[in-house]
This record gives C-alpha cells, sequence and structure tokens, in this order.
C-alpha cells in the first residue's frame, strides 16, 4: 500500500515539473470591426524545425497552446471569408504567451475558395466539421436547405435535419441566435448565396462553454456562416402567388445588416401546406391521443408522401393534412457599447389544419388472434402561437460576465374532431365507438435563465453560477357526444349514447439552480466541483361532467373520471470532474451523485399519496483523439434520471376512445437512462469524407405499457364500462429496453460529370419490453436504410440531384417471431433546376414511393412537380413562374408504425393537384 501511495506521489510531482520545462500560448482572434470572436477558426503554430501544431478557436474565438519549448514560432491563423493571418511570435523560457489577433475580411478570398472547392468540401476544426458552401452547386434562388440536403452526413427530410445520425435542435447564423434557433425559421427562409460555410458541432449549455466541462446538455446545432460581403447591407426575397382551387402563397424575408446590428423581418401566407417555422405545442392538443395508439406514441417504420406524422412534442414541425399557415416575425441583434450585447425575436403564427385519417391496425397473432381494428378520424384545428425570446450578454468586467434570457410564448387552440372506431373479430363486427368532440384550449409558458460566470486571476480558476426558473400553464375544455355499439354473438347489437365535459388545468413550475467551480491542476488537467438542485412541481386538476337526457346542461360531476393530482421531483446532486487535455488527445470524467424524492398527492376525490426516494450515481465519459488534422475519434457516455410526468402518475381514466381506454399509475419510479455513442470522421484534401457512429442505449425502469383485454363487459367505476374486446392501457416499469444505432456515410466527387456522390447506410435496433394482457413480451423493430446521393456541382446556372433509398424494416414480438410485418419502402428522386438562354427558368422535381411486403392495397405512386420561368431585371433580380403542383394526380400519404403489439397502416388526405403562377423578387 505504501509502494502505491509514493507512485502516486512521484507520477503528481512529475505531471507538476513539465509545466517549468514547457511554456504556453495562448489568445484570442476577433472580426476586426465587430470585435467578435470567430468561431472554429484554423490556427497553425509552426517551429523553426518545420513541425507544425495545429489547432482552432472555440465558440469565444479563443485557442491555447501547451507544452511549447522556448523559441520562434511562426503563428498562422486562417477563416473563411477572412485574409490570412500570419506572425512570428517568440516563447520565453518562462511565463505564458498571450496575443490577441484580429482579422480582416477578404471578398476576393471567397473567389479563390470557389476555384478550390474540390480541395476543400469540408474540414475538422476541433470538435466541428465545417463545410464549405462553395463545394456544393445548388440554382440561384435556393434556399439553406436546398444546399444542406448535398452535404455527407446531413439528412434533410420530412421537415427535420440529421446530422451524423442525430436531430439538428438549433441553428445559429454567425454564432448567433436566429429566432432562438428555430431550424425551420433559419433554413427555409435564408437564402443559399450568402452561406461561406456550415459548421456541425455538438453546441454546449453556456454553462459547459464557459467552465469547459461537459453538462449533458449538448444539442447537435448547425452554425450557418455567412459570407463577408453580406455582413453588412440589405438582402432578403419576396413572393408572391395565386392558382388553381383558390391556392394561393405569399412569402417574404427582408435582412438588414450593419457589422453588430442585424435585423430580419420574416413574414408568410398560404394555403399550399409551406409551414417554414417550428409550431410551439404548448398545450399538447395536437397529439392524436384519442385515435387509441400506443400511450407515448408508436414508432414510424416507414412514410410516404406529404403526412407529417403527430406533433407531440413542444417543438414540432409540419402537422399531417392539409394546412394553411400566417407567419410574421422579427430577429434583432445588436451591441450595445462595449458591454452590452443583445438577441431578441418575437415571431406569431397561426394555422388552419384539415386532417382526415385512415387507421388499419394488425395484432400479432399470439396477442390477439383474429382480432382486427379500424379507425377513421376527421380534425379541423386551428391554432394561435405568439413566442418572445431575448438573451442579454452584459460584460462587467475583464473577468466577470452576466447573462439573462427570458422566454415567453402564448398559445391557443380550437378543435372539432369526430373518430369511428370498429373492433373486429375474425371479420366480424365486435363493438364500435362514435365520438364528436369540441375542444378548446389556452396555454401560457414564461420562462427566465440567469448566468453569473467569473475568471480568477490564476488561469483556469472558474466560477459560474446558472439559476432558471419557468412556469407554465394549460386550461382546456373539451365537450364530447359518444355512441357506443356492442355486438352479440347474433349479430344483434346494443348501443349506448351519452356526452360529456371535460376541463382540465394543469399546471408545471421548475427551478433550477448548478453552481460550478473549476481550478486548474497542471497544464494538462483541471479539476471541475459542482453543485446541482432541481425542483418541478406539477399539478393536473380534470373534472368530468356528465349531461343529463332531459337537460342540456353539464351540471352532474363524475367522481370515477375527475381527479387532482399534484407531485413534486426534487433533485441534488454533488458533481465532481477532470478534464484531460493534451495535443490531440482530449478526455473528461465526470460523476453525480444524485439524491431524488418524488412526492405524489391526490386531492381529490380522495386524499392519498405516495413518495419514493432514490440515490444514484450518474456517472459520464467524453473522449476525443485527434489522430491528425483529417481524422478525429470522439467516444461519449452520459447517464440520466427522469421522474415520470403528472399525467402518467394520475390515477384518472382517459375514455377519449371508449375502445382503448388508459389510466395513470401513481406506482411509477424513476426511469434511469444509459446513452453512449462513438464517432469517426475522415475529412482529405482530395474532397473525401467519410463519417462513421455507432451508440446504443439502456434504459432501467423504462415506462413500458401495460395492456388488458376484456373478454366480457367489466365495470371499471360506476359509470366507466370496458366492453368485451375493449381494451385498458396503463403505464409500468420495466427493464429491458434498448436500443442500438449506427450510421456510415461516405461523400466524395467525381471530376469527369461535375459531381459529388454521398452513399450510407444507417441501421437501428430497438427492444421494447411490454405486458399485453398479463404475458411479458418484447417488441422488436430493426431498420436499415440504405442511400446513395448524387448531386450537381457544375454551376449556379443548372443543378440537379438524383438519389434513391430503400426502408428495409421487420417487426416482431418476442412471443411470435414466426409473423411480424416485413417490408421495404422505396423511395427515389430526381431534383433538376436550369437557368438557360434568355433568362428562362425549368425547376422539375420528381419522387417516387414504392412497397414491397405490405398487403393493404397501398399502392406505389409518383409525384411531379414543375415549373417553367423568366427572369428579368437588373442583375435577374425578378421572375415570374408558372408553377404545377401533383402533375399525374397521384400523391398519396401512408405511415406505417409499431405498437406494442400490434402495427398500423395508416392513410391521411393530402393536397390536391393544382398550378399558380407566382412572382420573386430577389433584394440585393
Amino acid at each position: 500500500m505504501f509502494t502505491r501511495v509514493r507512485f502516486v506521489f512521484l507520477g503528481v510531482a512529475l505531471l507538476c515539473s513539465l509545466s517549468v520545462f514547457a511554456q504556453t500560448l495562448s489568445g484570442v482572434v476577433t472580426d476586426q470591426k465587430s470585435r467578435e470572436g470567430l468561431i472554429s477558426a484554423t490556427v497553425q503554430l509552426i517551429a523553426g524545425d518545420g513541425k507544425i501544431n495545429y489547432t482552432s478557436t472555440d465558440l469565444k474565438g479563443m485557442f491555447q497552446f501547451k507544452k511549447l519549448p522556448a523559441g520562434t514560432y511562426t503563428l498562422q491563423i486562417s477563416y473563411v471569408g477572412y485574409k490570412t493571418y500570419k506572425e512570428a511570435v517568440i516563447i520565453p523560457s518562462s511565463g505564458e504567451k498571450k496575443v490577441n489577433v484580429t482579422m480582416r475580411e477578404d471578398v476576393n478570398l471567397l473567389d479563390e475558395i470557389s476555384v478550390n472547392a474540390r480541395a476543400t468540401r469540408a474540414e475538422q476544426k476541433g470538435d466541428s466539421l465545417l463545410y464549405n458552401a462553395e463545394a456544393f452547386k445548388v440554382m440561384q434562388g435556393s434556399s439553406a436547405e436546398d444546399l444542406l440536403a448535398k452535404m455527407p452526413g446531413i439528412v434533410v427530410e420530412g421537415g427535420s435535419i440529421q446530422a451524423q445520425g442525430e436531430e439538428v435542435k438549433k441553428v445559429l447564423v454567425d454564432g448567433k441566435e436566429f429566432f432562438d434557433g428555430d431550424v425551420n425559421l433559419a433554413i427555409k427562409n435564408l437564402p443559399s448565396d450568402i452561406i461561406a460555410g456550415i459548421e456541425v458541432f455538438d453546441k454546449k449549455s453556456e454553462q459547459a462553454e464557459f467552465t469547459g466541462f461537459d453538462d449533458g446538455e449538448e444539442v447537435k446545432t448547425i452554425n450557418i456562416v455567412t459570407k463577408g460581403g453580406f455582413r453588412q447591407g440589405t438582402f432578403g426575397e419576396v413572393s408572391a402567388g395565386y392558382g388553381t382551387e383558390d391556392r394561393y402563397k405569399v412569402n417574404g424575408n427582408v435582412n438588414f445588416f450593419n457589422e453588430d446590428r442585424r435585423i430580419s423581418l420574416l413574414g408568410m401566407s398560404n394555403n399550399v401546406n409551406q409551414q417554414n417555422f417550428s409550431q410551439e405545442d404548448l398545450a399538447g392538443v395536437m397529439s392524436s391521443g384519442a385515435s387509441g395508439k400506443r400511450r407515448g406514441g408508436g414508432r414510424n417504420g416507414g412514410r410516404g408522401g406529404a403526412f407529417g406524422g403527430n406533433a407531440s412534442d413542444f417543438m414540432v414541425g409540419s402537422t399531417g393534412g392539409v394546412t394553411s399557415s400566417n407567419g410574421l416575425g422579427i430577429n434583432y441583434v445588436d451591441q450595445w457599447g462595449e458591454k452590452w450585447k443583445v438577441t431578441g425575436s418575437y415571431f406569431f403564427n397561426q394555422s388552419d389544419n384539415l386532417t382526415q385519417q385512415q387507421t388499419e391496425r394488425e395484432y400479432f397473432d399470439l396477442s390477439l388472434p383474429g382480432m382486427t381494428y379500424s379507425e377513421y378520424q376527421e380534425s379541423s384545428m386551428k391554432n394561435w402561437n405568439h413566442r418572445f425570446n431575448m438573451k442579454l450578454d452584459y460584460q462587467i468586467s475583464n473577468r466577470t460576465s452576466l447573462q439573462f434570457r427570458p422566454t415567453l410564448s402564448f398559445q391557443n387552440n380550437d378543435s372539432h374532431g369526430l373518430l369511428q372506431g370498429l373492433n373486429l373479430l375474425n371479420g366480424m363486427s365486435d363493438n364500435e365507438t362514435e365520438t364528436a368532440t369540441l375542444g378548446e384550449n389556452d396555454a401560457y409558458n414564461v420562462g427566465a435563465d440567469l448566468i453569473l460566470r467569473h475568471r480568477f486571476l490564476k488561469e483556469g480558476r472558474t466560477l459560474s453560477l446558472m439559476l432558471s426558473g419557468k412556469m407554465s400553464n394549460t386550461d382546456g375544455n373539451t365537450y364530447t357526444d359518444y355512441l357506443n355499439t356492442l355486438y352479440n354473438a347474433d349479430g344483434l347489437s346494443e348501443t349506448d349514447s351519452y356526452s360529456q365535459w371535460k376541463q382540465t388545468l394543469n399546471r408545471q413550475y421548475t427551478l433550477r439552480s448548478n453552481l460550478s467551480y473549476t481550478e486548474r491542476l497542471t497544464d494538462y488537467m483541471q479539476l471541475q466541483l459542482g453543485y446541482k438542485l432541481s425542483y418541478t412541481d406539477s399539478e393536473n386538476d380534470r373534472k368530468t361532467y356528465k349531461k343529463p337526457a332531459v337537460s342540456d346542461l353539464y351540471d352532474q360531476l363524475d367522481e370515477s373520471l375527475s381527479n387532482e393530482y399534484q407531485s413534486g421531483y426534487l433533485t441534488q446532486a454533488g458533481s465532481v470532474g477532470l478534464r484531460y487535455r493534451a495535443g490531440k488527445f482530449n478526455a473528461m470524467l465526470g460523476v453525480d451523485a444524485q439524491w431524488a424524492d418524488l412526492r405524489g398527492d391526490m386531492v381529490y376525490p380522495q386524499a392519498d399519496n405516495l413518495s419514493h426516494r432514490y440515490f444514484s450515481i450518474l456517472p459520464s465519459f467524453t473522449m476525443r483523439y485527434s489522430l491528425d488534422r483529417t481524422n478525429s475519434l470522439q467516444l461519449r457516455y452520459r447517464s440520466k434520471s427522469s421522474a415520470p410526468s403528472v399525467t402518467s402518475l394520475q390515477n384518472v381514466i382517459d375514455n377519449s376512445n371508449p375502445l382503448f381506454l388508459s389510466a395513470g399509475n401513481p406506482d411509477l419510479d424513476q426511469q434511469l437512462s444509459h446513452t453512449a455513442n462513438l464517432r469517426y470522421l475522415r475529412t482529405t484534401k482530395s474532397g473525401h469524407t467519410f463519417i462513421a457512429m455507432v451508440g446504443a442505449t439502456i434504459q432501467q425502469d423504462y415506462v413500458a405499457d401495460s395492456t388488458f383485454v376484456a373478454k366480457e363487459d367489466m365495470e371499471l367505476t360506476p359509470s366507466v364500462t370496458l366492453s368485451k374486446g375493449a381494451q385498458f392501457t396503463r403505464p409500468v416499469n420495466m427493464d429491458g429496453y434498448y436500443s442500438l444505432q449506427s450510421m456510415l456515410t461516405y461523400g466524395f466527387p467525381i471530376d469527369f460529370i461535375r459531381s459529388n456522390i454521398n452513399l450510407s447506410l444507417s441501421a437501428n435496433y430497438a427492444n421494447v419490453p411490454t405486458i399485453f394482457d398479463g404475458i411479458e413480451s418484447k417488441t422488436r423493430e430493426l431498420n436499415l436504410i440504405p442511400k446513395i446521393i448524387i448531386g450537381s456541382n457544375i454551376s449556379n446556372n443548372l443543378d440537379f440531384t438524383a438519389s434513391y433509398s430503400a426502408g428495409i424494416n421487420k417487426m416482431f414480438s418476442s412471443l411470435d417471431t414466426a409473423t411480424g410485418s416485413d417490408y421495404v419502402t422505396h423511395t427515389a428522386s430526381a431534383k433538376l433546376g436550369w437557368t438557360f438562354f434568355w433568362g428562362l427558368t425549368f425547376r422539375s422535381t420528381f419522387d417516387y414511393i414504392g412497397y414491397t411486403g405490405l398487403d393493404t392495397g397501398t399502392e406505389d405512386y409518383f409525384l411531379w412537380n414543375l415549373s417553367l420561368g423568366k427572369k428579368f431585371l437588373k442583375n435577374n433580380a425578378a421572375e415570374i413562374r408558372v408553377e404545377a403542383f401533383d402533375v399525374l394526380k397521384q400523391n398519396q400519404a401512408f405511415t406505417h408504425s409499431i405498437g406494442s403489439n400490434y402495427y398500423d397502416y395508416i392513410n391521411s388526405n393530402v393536397l390536391k393537384p393544382y398550378a399558380m403562377i407566382s412572382f420573386v423578387y430577389t433584394i440585393r
């Protein structure tokens, strides 16, 4: 034991002694005019013997070289759109050398990059992957979305973006927030010709960026780097069109950029399913909970046409069906004096949606032999949203800063719905229901984050404090008329009709704090100590009133369908972390010791309470190794706990669909998740890009479904009967959930056709535990997606993209591996844009979607859209277009999804064919 202790002290002494013989060079790189830090600038330090050390600037524009022998070096810094900086620096024999570098924009450099685009398609800069936009040609007038779709490792599909196998949650413009990072607002409204580069990275929280220690709150982020010539001036685009079937669309975006001050105005109005924004669902009313699908939503196995799926997340993409949308927003970025930086945005949107959806459900043979379910659902929804966001940064002193981020959102939602559901046994009607629903919901969400940060005189010593508070409120009223029919063995039927008014009130308060202290131990190692506190208080009040047959008043309270429930979840955690960084190797190891207290109190109809206490050790690990400037390897592991929602805890029956009743479970425990992923990147000067990723997730005490099927009529409460053949579901904790993800992407140029080819293969596997009729099983899903994309790189006048992908899907239950759902979705696309003589333009998109292995009568179909236009005015700033949508009149919308012991085939209404004449004007 004594020998081991001596070795430990000897190792520490050796590390400390290295700092005597190795010095440090650090600095910050800023824009000459705005004085803002330049993100991911390439920094080279060249020694006298020709040896080169590489690094890149962080999100503050800072860089650092360690373990440097004394001597004379050449410091060289390059950045897209700026003149290369070069300076001789002398590293003294003692002390630290610091330099401050200002860089000037170079418009001519952008043309030079265009000439050498093949050699600079993508570069690795620290933890980021930077694509050179000039290496991916798109037609003039294209959006950032069109440009992103050509880049290897980035997938643009179904209103969302994936990068390196993860969904992109935030988009920045030149490192600054644009409409609070709204992904769709940025990529659909910003023109492609202003973009110099696209940076993909994992953005950490503001506090983690300051301390250098991950806190597990990183999100996949895209930073759009604009060309230097567009950082000052006015640019944008306005358009308007009108067509057959009274179809119309009006869009406009105008940007006023003047160095630090940036103002962006956006507006849109259309009834052609164009929703260029992410829509908030504060009230949670946009999910299709009444359709009897699996609690928490099924998993899509394939999608065709324009169907967008359910919208159950806080920030969601376009809804399914046919939508009319209106939106108006302003984004403001500025620097007030030397100490204040401000970013703010306001966005209003209003939408009308009509969805008509037919669902055919088949059960695994061993679950419900001979049972099928058919459902028609129609919903009309009007939604209004207001959202306001702001970020204020105040530099108190050179070493102390304060950041304040308030947010405020309002939503109003009115809906009308019709649901017709039918259970069939061996093809014969068993029971059915029909409901007509009228609903109105109002919601708001208000919150604020405050971060205080201080750097001490000693390098590496920092102290930061984060305080956060959020409050949300949803108030809803739903009126439903029910008509239930039960068929007996003789084919005779019995009907039951009634009406209910459900009044709901949901409130939630969340308080969080995080205190973090860092200390430099050696030149290579830094220590972090922290304390985290989080408390969430939720209240869910649901009252159900019946309308008697002799009155139009809903004046009879149904206690069996009413409930008041309150829950509180308190967590406290002490954390310790070590960060090691030396040359090409960077690693961080952290661990949280967390105490959690989950409390639940039922206030009505009778008093009851529960209390659970937990102690968890939550480790985390990050390692990044750069073999050289073209090869890097990253390994990440995270663990976290999460409490069940108040809805999952509330023991009150949800009878939105009488054939699929559900209720919460007050005995639920917290859930623990463990996630790990390994990523390898390779970029070469010859323009080749290779990305490989593999990941896994394991969840302990996974919140699964437990479903019971009634063999005969059962009375659950005095006013609720579970009819024969109907199902009752409630959540339970189960072990055994895990999922695997992997992705390979290889992109390379082909010079003789002046195009880029991207090859990719993704594979995903999920094992989901469930209980059905008292029998535990695992629902398993395997998904393989090979894909090839050929994108032209010819010029801005001729642009084409061709792609093919196959979604190979296998779904089955562990109890019944012989049957299940095996099918393949084929998707082929071709896109052409051509500006030829006399300013004439031709655009065409052609999509084919086909299915193999599905026996529901789904037909393969083609979707062909085209337009012909004429450009005119100075610099071809204006264009008149004649557009046609769905020329072949074959558009469809189909979704296949899997639940706990079933799979659904879902068809939805789509936009009908139309023709339109439109005018587009480009502002430059």
